[in-house]
C-alpha cells in the first residue's frame, strides 16, 4: 500500500492519539514518530480533553471508542460541540463497533474509522487525509465567507431597489445572518436575529422556531448572562448552506472554472 504523505511549509503536525490499551498505543506512536509526526497519546477521554485545551497545535484526534469511564463517542461530541475545536480533525477506530455506533461517530465529525487491530500505516494515511482536509478548511471557510458576503449584498441590493416589503423573507435572512455570523465565530442571540430578519418582531420569532424545529438551528444560554440566549447554527444546518453556498459558488463563477 502506498503511503500518502502531508507537508505543510515550516510545520510539524501534531496528532494526539487516545487509546487505553497501552502496548497498543506505544506501537502505534512509535511508527507515527518514525514517520516524522508529533505525536502526544493519553489513555482516557478526560486527558484527552486537557491535551486539547493547552495545546491549540493538536490538528487530529485519534481515538479508540471504547474507552471508560468516559467513552471516545464523548470525546467526540465534545470536540464537535465547540467552535473552538472546529479545526480538529477526529479518527475513531474500535474492535467492536456496531453500525449504529459507527453513524453517530460519523455524524459527530469523525473523518475516517478504522477496526482494531489498527495497522500504523493505515493509521498514517488515515491522518495524513485528515492533515489535507485540515489544510483546505481555511481556504474553504474564506471562500464561503466571500460567498456568503455576496449572497447578503445582493439581498440589500434588490431591497434598495425595490423595497424590503415587496420580497420579505424573513427565515432566509435568518439563515444567511446565522450562517455569515457563525463563519465568522461570532455568536447572535435572538434580539440580533430578530432585528436582522426586516419583518415584525413576531414574524421573525415565529419563523426562528421554524428554523428551530427543523433542526436547522438550536438556542443556547448565555452561560455570562442568565437573561439572553443565543441561537447557533447546528451541524445539519451548515452542512445544508454549505452544500447551497457551493452551487451558487459553482454557478457565479462558472467561467473562471472553464
Amino acid at each position: 500500500m502506498k503511503t500518502e504523505t502531508y507537508t505543510a511549509p515550516g510545520t510539524r503536525p501534531h496528532i494526539l492519539v487516545v487509546e487505553d490499551d497501552l502496548a497498543l498505543s506505544e506501537e502505534l506512536v512509535d511508527y507515527l514518530r518514525l514517520n516524522d509526526l508529533l505525536v502526544s497519546t493519553c489513555a482516557t477521554a478526560s486527558a484527552a480533553m486537557e491535551a486539547i485545551e493547552t495545546d491549540t497545535a493538536i490538528k487530529v484526534v485519534a481515538t479508540d471508542i471504547g474507552l471508560g469511564p468516559v467513552s471516545g463517542l464523548e470525546l467526540l461530541r465534545k470536540i464537535s460541540q465547540s467552535k473552538r475545536y472546529s479545526g480538529i480533525q477526529t479518527i475513531v477506530f474500535s474492535g467492536n463497533t456496531s453500525v449504529d455506533t459507527l453513524l453517530i461517530a460519523l455524524r459527530l465529525g469523525a473523518v475516517d474509522y478504522l477496526p482494531k487491530p489498527v495497522d500504523g500505516e493505515e493509521l498514517l494515511n488515515a491522518i495524513n487525509r485528515a492533515l489535507v482536509r485540515s489544510s483546505g478548511q481555511a481556504t474553504r471557510r474564506r471562500r464561503e465567507l466571500s460567498t456568503a458576503k455576496l449572497l447578503m449584498e445582493v439581498r440589500k441590493k434588490r431591497d434598495s431597489l425595490f423595497g424590503a416589503e415587496l420580497f420579505e423573507d424573513p427565515a432566509w435572512n435568518i439563515l444567511l445572518d446565522l450562517h455569515e455570523s457563525t463563519l465568522r465565530g461570532l455568536n447572535l442571540s435572538v434580539t440580533d436575529l430578530c432585528t436582522g430578519a426586516g419583518t415584525s418582531s413576531t414574524t421573525a420569532l415565529r419563523r426562528l422556531n421554524s428554523l428551530v424545529s427543523l433542526g436547522l438551528a438550536e438556542r443556547v444560554p448565555d452561560s455570562t448572562d442568565g437573561r439572553r440566549v443565543f441561537i447557533r447554527q447546528t451541524r445539519f444546518g451548515a452542512e445544508q448552506m454549505h452544500a447551497f453556498n457551493q452551487w451558487f459558488h459553482s454557478l457565479v463563477y462558472a467561467d473562471d472554472q472553464d
